[in-house]
């Protein structure tokens, strides 16, 4: 074999190795500290309902993903998703407007963040393995030294090259035999067993999450507040103020409107920053339209009954909490 058709064949051996590890990953969590079962194309994630599932190894572009809750009066989730090849993906399993659960992706990062983690054999164990190939064991180092004995002669001749996939290791070896010559190869192997702090031993089905532990989700807990929630982030005192000396400076009715759906287009309320808002309108029918704007763009909106404080009439009240009812 030359040199050429070598360099084709290990080619041909590292695209083969990369197509087998064409992998997703997907970690589920909950927002809300709901438990759950995970299944991935009717495959089983964890042995008991958890808060957050780490799921390893998909192999198909577009799995489908069974959420089963712990709690059996809330509805399973059953829904297709589609992964681009060789990414883990993060997803919330959240509750939207409507009270609904569903399944919101936040993120994407590269393989191996959440992974199995291999357990090491015991230090006398010694697996027999293929010819010109070794698997690597997390704590454990082989060297194998071969030499060539040439009539008596030793002889390193030969080509020795290590092929390294992530996960596989490769040996190629190729000699030339000497015609007329008696051969005899002998080759050692010295393995080496590691074994520190920062490579204990683990369960083989002990799902580790490399990374550093992720703050709370990104949404808002107003203290003394139990209630469900419209959206997830309030605006905070002090943008709240500087939103309402704008609307204060403008003269018209109509144009306070204008503004204040313009900061509600991509910002969140409390209960008493609509009021706040609906106590510079001088008319009744501004208030009211406000208010109905604004429902589903409130945090704690289970308060809203409070915005009634800021109505004239009794009607108002009436009309608004028809609004809410046919929501």
């Amino acid at each position: 074999m030359n040199m050429q058709r070598l360099s084709s064949s290990i080619l041909i051996t590292l695209l083969a190795c990369s197509a087998i590890a064409q992998t997703n990953d997907l970690v589920v969590y909950s927002d809300d500290g709901t438990k759950f079962t995970l299944l991935v194309d009717g495959d089983q994630k964890n042995a008991a309902p958890d808060t957050r599932v780490v799921a390893t190894g998909i192999r198909t572009a577009t799995p489908r993903v069974i959420i089963r809750f712990e709690d059996a009066g809330i509805t399973q989730l059953n829904k297709a998703m589609y992964f681009e090849p060789n990414l883990e993906y993060t997803v919330v399993l959240t509750t939207n407007k409507k009270g609904e659960r569903v399944l919101r992706p936040t993120g994407q990062a590269p393989l191996g963040t959440a992974v199995i983690a291999t357990p090491t054999p015991p230090a006398n164990f010694q697996e027999d393995a293929p010819v010109g190939v070794t698997t690597t064991i997390p704590g454990q180092t082989t060297t194998t030294t071969t030499v060539q004995e040439v009539d008596g002669m030793i002889d390193p001749i030969g080509v020795h090259m290590d092929v390294v996939v992530p996960g596989i290791s490769m040996n190629v070896n190729i000699h030339d035999d000497l015609g007329g010559s008696t051969t005899t190869t002998t080759t050692t192997t010295t393995t080496t067993h590691s074994s520190t702090s920062n490579h204990p031993h683990h369960d083989p089905a002990l799902i580790i999450d490399r990374r550093p532990v992720d703050p709370e989700p990104e949404v808002y807990h107003m203290p003394g507040y139990t209630g469900n929630i419209g959206c997830a982030w309030p605006m905070s005192g002090a943008e709240f103020d500087d939103v309402k000396k704008s609307l204060e400076s403008k003269g018209f009715e109509e144009t306070k409107m204008t503004m204040a759906k313009q900061v509600g287009s991509n910002r969140c309320f409390t209960v008493d920053q609509v009021k706040g808002i609906m106590g510079l309108f001088s008319f009744e029918d501004s208030k009211l339209d406000f208010a109905k704007y604004a429902y589903e763009r409130t945090y704690d909106i289970d308060s809203y009954y409070k915005v009634n404080d800021a109505f004239s009439f009794e009607s108002s009240i009436d009309d608004l909490n028809n609004y809410i009812m046919a929501r």
